[in-house]
């Protein structure tokens, strides 16, 4: 049996995996919360895990090493610092991420912000995700077409087709159980290659220590590309747009608490230092057993070429599942992380607020496939690994870095001055590269050192300058917008009493009974579920009638100022505490109920269940203004 051959069996095996966790992750899917974010469950070795997995792709491990034996130590401010660095930094400011009820950045926004500034940053996003996707399906047809000699089209085909299978079955639940599995086999193909190339360097008579010190100075002086102004230069440039990315921020929002959220991304740097280790590793091998490369393809291209060079055929099918898994994890991650901003914020938003959670359920699932196979038809006919990666990151770092970042810590920032920076910014930032590319047909940094990236500090200087400069000449955002992101605001709005309710009544004891009450880390989560029907002569012969969702939502919005739709009616908050998870939301489950959940903290739970009371009265009293029925 050829190597090929054996690579299609073992890529059978490990899909059928793939598939089983997806399908075994579909069952526990009810609402969008559940395909987006796995129900707000994720325990810290989950989300290290999956967070690892989502930043290594498999031209990661080909663009890492190549830069350690190009360029040496000084490389890590290009690629392995950022990468590890930023995910520090947000498990930094994960509690300010956590307690707001959001599923995307742009969802943020709006809640911060105010609805315009939703939908731009919702095509940024995208845009961005599906590129870091296109570099994935290029490494993956790079290493087939190496090992193999596979077509381009069939690799990228083969790709597509099986994370579509498993991520639109199982959503991101499925994405981030098999991130661990994948995790496990790239970082295992990363320790493999790395003892090959210091096991072949030795048979040659060079010990580590050897070849360390033969590298020279040059190669170990971190500070090569342009002394400390230089490393400054390049993190300034690069970091904010691994900081802003949105992948991690979702994970955050997935974990079951904060502790587990902050806990998750410190041992997803760990994961990713390790990785990055064995690469670096490897090119200290490399350099004794191959001439020094003199261009980064020829230096990423020794990755692959000391597999095929020495290993046998069973061991290289096995080793190129490990490729496999290092593109797929990051490929379902970022095609359901631009999916959701599809999903989320640009169809439930604007196009169908009134659509059900099963309905959301099916479009999700459409859209996931759409973002895959979108990424796939941009990888076919593009070659470059690093380039795709730093033009999005650049074009988010000065779109929307600082009125996400800003709008977390700073008061004052409103949307005009959010909507400026992202205009000016972005905007900015995509004539730069136009021109780069198109009209100077050469890297910017020609021209100045200073014009590196992309020209990315022009950009963010900019977005920086009009977002102070317009948040500080225009008003402030009204405190309801503020509240939830600073506690000494959301005293002054939710000041007011809870009103008293009787706990020993048989009412107040049916309702709660009906809750669904689950223990997840620090917090609680309740789950209560309306039936509605028809009542008089509305009634249908099945006793049912179509809730008219928008109309409902002005009433009681209108009846009980305590509810709040601050991102739009396709879901409503009671808003009675600065915590927003911790608040009462409304959604529209199917056509006959309503679905009620609260996530508070486990110390708040009586009162919150106390609040789950309160709204079904409300909503039942909303409903016979509509001449139904609540039950």
């Amino acid at each position: 049996m050829d190597d090929y051959s054996l690579f299609l069996i073992f890529l059978a095996i490990y899909i059928a995996v793939l598939l089983g966790i997806g399908l075994y992750s579909s069952r526990q899917q009810k609402s969008v919360t559940d395909f987006w974010l796995a129900g707000r469950e994720l325990g810290p070795i989950t989300i290290g895990f999956s967070a690892a997995s989502a930043w290594i792709t498999a031209s990661a491990l080909l663009l890492a090493t190549g830069l350690f034996l190009l360029i040496g130590v000084g490389s890590i401010w290009i690629w392995v610092f950022p990468n590890i660095a930023g995910l520090l930094i947000i498990a930094a400011i994960s509690g300010r991420i956590k307690n707001i009820p959001a599923l995307t950045q742009p969802e943020l926004m709006e809640i911060r912000y105010d609805p315009m500034i939703r939908a731009p940053v919702a095509i940024a996003v995208t845009i961005m995700m599906i590129l870091f996707s296109v570099t994935d399906f290029i490494g993956f047809k790079l290493v087939l077409g190496t090992f193999f000699g596979i077509d381009p089209f069939y690799a990228v085909a083969l790709m597509a087709v099986s994370v579509a299978l498993y991520v639109s079955v199982g959503g991101f639940r499925a994405v981030v159980w098999t991130d661990i599995l994948q995790y496990i086999l790239l970082a295992g193909l990363a320790v493999y290659v790395a003892s090959l190339a210091l096991d072949l360097s030795a048979a040659k008579g060079v010990s580590l220590m050897v070849a360390a010190s033969s590298l020279g100075e040059e190669w170990w002086d971190p500070l090569l590309l342009g002394g400390l102004m230089g490393a400054l230069v390049f993190l300034v440039a690069l970091l904010p747009g691994w900081v802003a990315e949105q992948d991690p921020w979702q994970k955050i929002w997935a974990a079951r608490d904060g502790r587990s959220a902050k806990r998750g991304l410190v041992l997803a740097s760990f994961l990713l230092a390790l990785v990055y280790l064995c690469c670096f590793l490897t090119a200290v091998g490399l350099s004794v057993l191959y001439p020094r490369p003199s261009g980064e393809v020829e230096a990423e291209m020794l990755y692959l070429k000391i597999i095929s060079d020495n290993v046998p055929g069973w061991l290289l099918a096995l080793l190129t599942i490990g490729f496999a898994a290092a593109s797929m994890s990051c490929t379902d991650t970022f095609a359901t992380s631009a999916a959701s901003c599809v999903s989320r914020d640009l169809v439930q938003r604007h196009l169908r607020p009134a659509a059900t959670m099963k309905e959301m359920l099916v479009i999700n699932r459409i859209l996931v496939i759409i973002m895959i196979f979108i990424s796939a038809s941009i990888a076919l006919h593009a070659s470059s690994i690093v380039d795709a990666v730093i033009i999005a990151t650049v074009i988010g770092t000065t779109s929307y870095f600082f009125p996400i970042i800003g709008g977390l810590y700073w008061k004052r920032a409103n949307r005009w001055g959010a909507m400026a920076a992202l205009i000016v910014g972005g905007g900015t930032q995509i004539l730069l590269v136009a021109y780069e590319q198109f009209w100077l047909a050469k890297p910017l940094d020609s021209i100045s050192p200073y014009l590196t990236e992309h020209g990315v500090l022009v950009g963010l200087t900019l977005s920086a300058l009009f977002f102070v400069g317009v948040s500080l000449a225009t008003k402030p955002e009204p405190e309801i917008h503020l509240a939830p992101f600073f506690p000494e605001i959301a005293e002054k709005v939710f000041s007011r009493d809870l009103p008293r309710v009787d706990r020993k009544s048989a009412r107040y004891r049916d309702v709660v009974s009906q809750a669904d009450e689950k223990i997840a880390g620090e917090r609680s989560h309740l789950n209560l579920a309306v039936s509605h029907n028809a009542a008089g002569k509305a009634r249908t012969v099945d006793g049912t009638a179509k809730l008219p969702w928008e109309r409902f939502v002005a009433m009681i919005t209108q009846k009980y100022p305590v509810w709040f739709t601050p991102t739009g009616s396709h879901i409503v908050y009671r808003l009675s505490q600065a915590d927003m998870l911790a608040c009462v939301k409304m959604v529209r489950g199917d056509e006959s109920h309503i679905w009620l959940s609260a996530e508070p903290r486990r110390e708040q739970t009586e009162r919150m269940k106390d609040e789950l009371f309160l709204a079904y009265g409300e909503i039942e009293e909303t409903l016979s203004s509509l001449g139904m029925k609540g039950r």
